[in-house]
């Protein structure tokens, strides 16, 4: 990954993982538990802001690569990738 993508994404997973440890402290202390469905909320939120910032470091890096290849098995296999991600990413 390049900057300043890398370090965005690493705060943000950094930030998570402070999150899930409130999140298991809050269900271990039996807090609220609107309280807690509301960190949960908070941390999805948090960890989805992820996968953007890795696909836009990606395309900012390989596509001009495989998208400008002659090899239209390299393109097509890139292009393929790209749609998968796309579609886990919707569910």
């Amino acid at each position: 990954m390049i900057e300043p993508f890398q370090k965005k994404a690493v705060l943000r997973l950094k930030k998570a993982k402070g999150q899930i440890e409130g999140i298991i402290k809050m269900i271990e202390e039996g807090k609220y538990c609107i309280d807690v469905m509301t960190q949960v909320l908070a941390l999805q939120g948090s960890v989805k802001g992820v996968g953007p910032l890795i696909l836009e470091s990606h395309l900012n890096t390989c596509s001009a690569d495989h998208l400008g290849s002659k090899n239209s098995n390299k393109k097509q296999k890139f292009i393929k990738e790209l749609m998968k991600v796309c579609e886990l990413s919707s569910r």
